[in-house]
């Protein structure tokens, strides 16, 4: 069976399309027909259940997340480094941060 298609819709704040016409005015309603309303609906702490006791993630190491793999040291350069020095640097930083997933 095929997936329901899930359309993104923007609320605007004025009832008229752009002026290339692009963006089409949306208001919502409830499944009755009734204007939803408009607001910001609060939700107290203390009823959400099912929450994680802490948001805070491990350590990481080099074997295990903590939110990154934690990668090897990376030196500083010298500040007389030449271009083909500084282009390993950051190749070497690129790679890392691509084995820690921050990058693809």
């Amino acid at each position: 069976m095929a997936s329901p298609l899930t359309q993104t819709l923007v609320v605007q704040k004025t009832d008229e399309a752009d002026e290339a016409g692009l963006v089409i005015p949306v208001r919502l309603v409830k499944p009755d027909g009734t204007p939803f309303a408009e607001g910001v609906a609060t939700v107290s702490w203390d009823s959400i259940t099912g929450k994680p006791a802490t948001f805070t993630p491990p350590a990481p190491t080099a074997s295990a997340r903590g939110g990154v793999l934690q990668q090897a040291a990376e030196a500083q350069l010298a500040a007389s480094a030449d271009s083909a020095a500084i282009i390993a640097k950051v190749n070497a930083t690129l790679t890392k941060l691509k084995a820690a997933g921050i990058l693809a």
